[in-house]
């Protein structure tokens, strides 16, 4: 089995993403599956470029995004992607879309194949405070 994990690089002006850091320091094998991480570009439309290059080269079983939302103190499984981009601050490049589709051809909304509530008492049970948030982060890519 091939996982590839993701992570932005830092954005909105600072100099680390912890979702990135933590990402990196995956071994290359968990329970037997291959795991690899690809640091994503905070750039609206490359992030997704990006992802979907690598998907392709790499024909992975699972793709598991990782991203930090300031202000969390817990991890948050997500269960819904939207098909939207709505950012709240300008991307890397200057870039601030607000209320696009990410894809023209693309489903509204995209729900996560991951046992999302198994994962929430998993992680419950190793002292973490899990949230349910309804949507993902700002900068998605959907494909």
């Amino acid at each position: 089995m091939k996982v590839l994990v993701t992570g932005f690089e830092p954005f909105g002006g600072e100099k680390v993403n912890p979702a990135l850091e933590a990402i990196k320091g995956l071994p290359a094998e968990i329970h037997g599956a291959e795991i690899r991480w690809l640091e994503v570009p905070t750039v609206f439309h490359k992030s997704a470029q990006v992802l979907e290059e690598e998907m392709n080269r790499y024909q992975p079983d699972f793709v598991l995004c990782i991203g930090q939302a300031g202000g969390r103190t817990s991890l948050t499984p997500e269960r819904v992607a939207i098909n939207q981009d709505d950012a709240r601050i300008p991307d890397n490049e200057g870039n601030q879309p607000i209320d696009l589709p990410i894809r023209l051809d693309g489903a509204p909304a995209y729900f996560s194949s991951l046992p999302i509530k198994a994962m929430v008492q998993t992680i419950k049970k190793r002292a973490c405070r899990p949230l349910f948030p309804i949507r993902q982060g700002l900068l998605s890519a959907i494909i």
